[in-house]
């Protein structure tokens, strides 16, 4: 092939770079700006549905919360039963009648002339305040019940069946004169054994030993060996420094409730405090069998078992007291005067020496 065909030929095969390469640098950059746009087109898209997803979350969440305090709510307990609101159904139904009417029907205050009224009116206005009254004692609302009591005595003075349960009411809110004032005139018949058992017991809180000691003797006589008019039989009595009658009425009420160890407890002092060793004794040693963890009573035992010259039951008294508390404690107790005559035992320094070493 001759030189110039080969030319030729080469001529038509060949390409031209130039022009290609003043091209190629456009078509990229309107790609790569395309891309650029399609990516914040997504991005734009992504925002919009990332804050409606974020929206109804939200939205979702306030719903779920809504729900709960509404069904919180409606599961509460309702209300006790008040004198500022009380359901129909909670009254008898002979009693139901008062919700008709407004609590200004309750008022006693009349103003006409004359004597006080006495008709149909008068008599259901102190119905009303007698149902009232009942209610609020119910839910122990007994400042309440106590006016609507009064009320009752200003509308009728000579009603009976009210001091009862208006003097219940005062003895309630420990107002014992005017309770006390209002159980002069009352009957055993209108006073049962357990009201005439707390009579005694606010009589004792009054200092009225006297009025007391009678109307605990008179529930007693309803009821003989009854528990808790005995228990405040024996309180009076110590009040009064009555000795002998206090602790034959502590030893019959705890006949009839072995199981009071506090009562007990409490008589036991009571017998250390007159010196009557002897029964303190016994106390403490039935207590101390039943309560084996309390360093007092030991403590209390020990010093009784020394006066009665019972050495040796004392040492062991201390022995378990200084088991059960602070040895500094225990020493301190053992080096009182009253356990001089202890001092030249010799179980009683080796207990002293082993409590020091502790």
């Amino acid at each position: 092939m001759d030189t110039g065909k080969r030319q030729h030929l080469q001529d038509i095969y060949s390409t031209d770079n130039t022009g290609s390469d003043d091209f190629t640098p456009q078509v990229s950059n309107e790609v790569v700006e395309e891309r650029r746009r399609e990516m914040r087109r997504h991005q734009l898209t992504s925002f919009t549905l990332g804050l409606l997803v974020l929206f109804l979350a939200v939205a979702l969440i306030y719903l779920v919360v809504r729900e709960y305090i509404d069904i919180t709510k409606q599961s509460t307990a309702p209300p006790p039963i008040t004198q500022g609101f009380i359901p129909r159904y909670s009254l008898p139904t002979e009693s139901q009648w008062v919700m008709d009417f407004s609590r200004n029907y309750a008022d006693p205050v009349w103003h006409g002339e004359g004597e006080r009224p006495f008709n149909a009116a008068w008599l259901k206005k102190a119905a009303f305040n007698i149902i009232l009254a009942e209610q609020a004692a119910e839910v122990g609302n007994f400042k309440e019940a106590t006016e609507y009591y009064e009320n009752v005595r200003e509308i009728l003075p000579d009603l009976e069946g009210i001091k009862i349960p208006l003097g219940m009411a005062y003895l309630k809110q420990e107002e014992y004169e005017k309770a006390l004032s209002l159980f002069e005139s009352a009957t055993d018949t209108d006073l049962p054994f357990d009201i005439l058992n707390n009579l005694g017991a606010a009589c004792i809180d009054a200092k009225a030993y006297e009025k007391g000691e009678s109307y605990l003797i008179r529930s007693l006589e309803l009821k003989p060996a009854y528990p808790p008019a005995l228990k405040n039989m024996a309180m009076l009595y110590r009040k009064m420094k009555q000795d002998d009658k206090c602790i034959n009425a502590y030893e019959q009420y705890l006949d009839l409730r072995p199981d009071d160890t506090e009562t007990r407890h409490s008589f036991a002092l009571y017998l250390t405090k007159i010196g009557n060793w002897e029964l303190a004794g016994e106390q403490l040693r039935r207590l101390t069998a039943e309560i084996k963890n309390e360093a007092t009573l030991y403590q209390v035992l020990a010093r009784v078992e020394v006066k009665l010259g019972n050495d040796k039951a004392a040492i062991l008294a201390f022995q378990r007291a200084s088991q059960l508390t602070d040895p500094s404690q225990a020493l301190n107790y053992m080096n009182e005067d009253e356990f001089d005559t202890l001092r030249q035992n010799e179980d009683f320094q080796a207990l002293i020496q082993y409590v020091e070493q502790n």
